[in-house]
This record gives structure tokens, sequence and C-alpha cells, in this order.
């Protein structure tokens, strides 16, 4: 697995590949004709109209940044809010890929994160910790 805990006696110490820290696209297709080889009259009108499918996109964490992050909470280094995004609030200081984060502080999104590293490196910040 690409996701570890550092040395116990460094047991706030996490690393994830970075190509994990990103949102991942969620394209969703929804059919409203039943049978697309018997249609019915209402069924062609839809289809003429347009209104035979839709689309969704959406994004979600990656997986790994996810599981990286139900881990943080598990282990008490963050509280995790479920109904929004960058909603976590870190409750004990650890360090992420060499990042520290302090407590009381956020915790990003996925790609909130990359974004903050991203500018950090560019800019030379020393710390990508916000209240």
């Amino acid at each position: 697995m690409s996701l570890k805990q550092e040395p116990k006696q460094f047991d706030n110490y996490f690393t994830i590949d970075e190509a994990y820290i990103c949102d991942v696209t969620i394209r969703m297709e929804h059919d409203f004709i039943e049978d697309r080889n018997n249609p019915t009259h209402e069924d062609l009108i839809k289809v003429l109209k347009g209104y035979d499918r839709s689309y969704s996109i959406s994004s979600k964490d990656h997986d790994e940044f996810t599981h990286l992050r139900d881990l943080l909470e598990e282990q008490g280094y963050i509280r995790t809010v479920r109904n929004c995004w960058n909603g976590d609030t870190v409750i004990k200081e650890f360090y992420l890929n060499g990042w520290r984060f302090k407590k009381n502080h956020r915790f990003p999104c996925a790609a909130a994160l990359k974004n903050s590293i991203t500018c950090a490196r560019k800019f030379g910040w020393k710390s990508i910790s916000s209240l």
C-alpha cells in the first residue's frame, strides 16, 4: 500500500505518495428510456426533445487520500466533517509529507491540499497549515 506511518518514535509523521493528493472526476449517465430497443411513443418524444438522458459530473478525494483521512481521524489527529469540503479540523499536531499541521487549523480536501503544496513550493512558503 502506498500509505505508511513512519517509525513509532515519530508517530505523528505520515506520508502518502503525492500522486494521491488529488481529486478524481465522477461522471454518471442517467438514461430515462427503459427499453431502447422497443421505445414507446413518449420515449421517442423524449429523444427528439433531448430529454432521454442526463449527465452529472462531480469529484471526490482520491481513495488513497480518503484512506489517509480516515486513518488520521481514527488515530485522533483530525475531526472530520462529512457534509462539507474543507471542514476538517486538526485536533492533534502532525506532519504529512513533511508539512506541519497545527492544532485547531483546517485539514483540507485533497484538491485544496495539492494546491496549497504547489503554491508553497512556488512561492517559498514555510507552512500550508491555516485557520
